[in-house]
């Protein structure tokens, strides 16, 4: 409970701070995390929103969490990507970093699917996949896994896909394979990206999904997909041998036309 005050009067710290320092008016609170708390911000003169992101008072002495924080930023700097928010600068209010970065006017894939109700089929969850990956492949490209690729961290805005929170975002390690994983979540190399698009890849495809028993099954058994799409996405959890790579994963991803001519 002495941390929730400690937080809350942290919150209007951050108010005066932008009020008295800064272009940028306060909007509201976006949402708290395990490690930090996110806010909206408008520039007072384009009117362009931004998020400021802070680590939250409790972690303050905490070397680790502090490192992992500025390792956050670092990693944003070096994205530099069209598919993710650009990092406009950092600083500190009492002690306690912040950086500010673009924010992203899309939805999630947690309220497309669980608020609104969009529904995807096997065609269009596979291309989303597919577009998922080519963005992926770019982060591989510049040694860096993102480690939290779930529905509330994808958006989609304007039919394109765009990543948000690499708290857990690390830079890749050579030489982690298969064997040596205690958890592909957490793995720092591709192995852990291509886990968690596993994962979304079905909820995109369990949003079409009707169930027409009471006994629950398998995702295997319920979704009754193509043995093409079943091995590929085993490979994705690792239930199989895992891809290589993500770019082995996009030239081996299901679409074509035999695959859908076997649903209908």
């Amino acid at each position: 409970m002495l941390h929730y005050f400690s937080e809350k009067k942290y919150d209007q710290l951050v108010k005066d701070y932008l009020a008295a320092e800064t272009a940028y008016t306060f909007l509201e609170e976006l949402g708290a995390g395990a490690y930090g708390v996110a806010y909206l911000l408008e520039d007072a003169t384009s009117h362009k929103k931004y998020a400021l992101k802070r680590l939250k008072t409790k972690h303050q002495k905490k070397t680790a969490i502090l490192h992992k924080f500025q390792q956050e930023m670092q990693i944003l700097k070096e994205l530099n990507l069209p598919n993710v928010p650009a990092f406009i600068t950092y600083g500190e209010i009492q002690g306690i970093p912040f950086y500010i970065m673009d924010y992203v006017e899309g939805k999630t894939f947690e309220q497309v699917i669980f608020e609104e109700g969009q529904t995807f089929s096997l065609e269009q969850s596979l291309q989303i996949a597919k577009n998922l990956l080519t963005i992926i492949i770019e982060f591989h490209k510049k040694g860096i896994v993102h480690r939290d690729l779930r529905i509330p961290n994808i958006l989609l805005k304007d039919h394109s896909l765009h990543i948000i929170d690499f708290g857990l975002a690390a830079y890749i390690k050579k030489g982690v394979t298969r064997e040596k994983m205690d958890n592909p979540k957490r793995a720092e190399n591709h192995i852990s990206d291509l886990y968690f698009m596993g994962h979304f890849l079905l909820f995109l495809l369990y949003s079409n999904y009707h169930p027409t028993k009471k006994k629950e099954q398998s995702w295997q058994e319920e979704l009754q997909l193509p043995d093409e799409v079943i091995d590929y996405i085993e490979r994705l959890l690792t239930i199989r041998p895992p891809f290589s790579s993500a770019k082995e994963a996009l030239q081996m991803i299901p679409i074509n036309t035999h695959i859908f001519k076997t649903q209908t």
